[in-house]
């Protein structure tokens, strides 16, 4: 054999290590995901499904091209797996971008507490105008910051006494709004309950912001707000919207247990992949803000916003009752 062709074979040998190592840590990180309803860090790992779909594709081709077959063939499976799982969120279609008459339309932000942008953030809202807006990690400064350069809405929930940060909802006030009380686990803070008339007929609309899932306990409370929510948004007879962040991604099983147990309809799934979290990752940012509804409304609009200094991007839904269910 030449010198060429012992260099190229040991090139190909790196390049075989390096992606095969590659290709068996995501393949291991998938089983972690895939089991993730047992231990919540495992949890974690199902937010970047994917990341290991692609992952997982490249190391493949690498492998298909240097006649490792066999590996390439179990890489390809791992591949398909990861993607049957993300393919639901990562297709628009479904939504029509004409938004009837009459439309409810919801921004929910997490503008971060410490966001020094505040007079950016209130101006980008008052251009975007929605009916309601919850913001999320709001605090007394943030609120005097809306009503000073916001639009003019009117206050159906302030940021709890003794609270460094909670949730702030403001209406506006042709809507008629109103507060009304949430029967579940979460405290104030970290929910918010608003009931407005939408043709007619009353609808909810609840906004949640659960403890990020960084230790065990916190993991826990997460799990028992978004699962007792889920029951709570089940006990109603009205259509419900719920938004927020929810600090979980759509493949996480806590976040499975809300839709399953809310019989809810994830908006993500017609508008396409919108990922909120952390502003600045790239290919690395996840979905973890999030609006679902029940079927007595259907989502005709959802986009994201841009995050103004917040690590979150703000999510913009627009509802409209859903005539197809003439008794929601």
């Amino acid at each position: 054999m030449t010198a060429a062709g012992n260099g190229h074979s040991a090139l190909a040998s790196v390049l075989l290590g390096l992606t095969g190592g590659l290709g068996l840590l995501t393949v291991a990180a998938t089983l972690g995901a895939l089991l993730g309803f047992l231990w919540w860090p495992l949890d974690l790992l199902t937010s970047f499904h994917p990341v290991y779909a692609v992952l997982l594709l490249g190391v493949a081709a690498v492998h298909l091209m240097l006649r490792s077959r066999v590996t390439a063939v179990w890489l390809l499976a791992a591949a398909v797996v990861n993607a049957s799982i993300a393919a639901p969120h990562l297709f628009a279609g479904g939504l029509d971008r004409e938004a009837p008459d009459p439309h409810l339309t919801v921004m929910s932000f997490n503008v971060g507490v410490s966001n020094p942008m505040r007079q950016e953030v209130a101006e980008y809202v008052a251009g975007e105008g929605p009916d309601l807006l919850f913001v999320l990690e709001s605090s007394f400064e943030w609120e005097a910051a809306l009503k000073r350069w916001g639009p003019p809405m009117a206050s159906l929930a302030v940021v709890p006494g003794g609270w460094v940060a909670g949730i702030s909802v403001l209406a506006d006030p042709a809507l008629g709004a109103r507060a009304i009380p949430f029967g579940f686990s979460a405290a104030p803070g970290e929910a918010a309950a608003v009931e407005v008339t939408l043709d007619g007929r009353r609808v909810v609309v609840l906004g949640l912001h659960p403890p990020s899932p960084t230790s065990g306990d916190r993991a826990g409370r997460r799990d028992r707000i978004l699962r007792d929510a889920g029951d709570w948004v089940a006990s109603l007879d009205v259509p419900v919207l719920v938004v927020g962040d929810l600090n979980a991604t759509p493949w996480s099983s806590a976040f499975r247990e809300l839709r399953y147990r809310g019989r809810l309809l994830d908006t993500s799934r017609a508008a396409g992949l919108q990922t909120t979290w952390p502003e600045g990752w790239g290919p690395l940012m996840i979905p973890i803000d999030h609006a679902l509804h029940t079927r007595g409304l259907v989502a005709v609009d959802r986009r994201i916003g841009p995050a103004l200094g917040s690590l979150h991007r703000p999510v913009v839904v627009t509802v409209a009752p859903d005539r197809a269910h003439g008794e929601s």
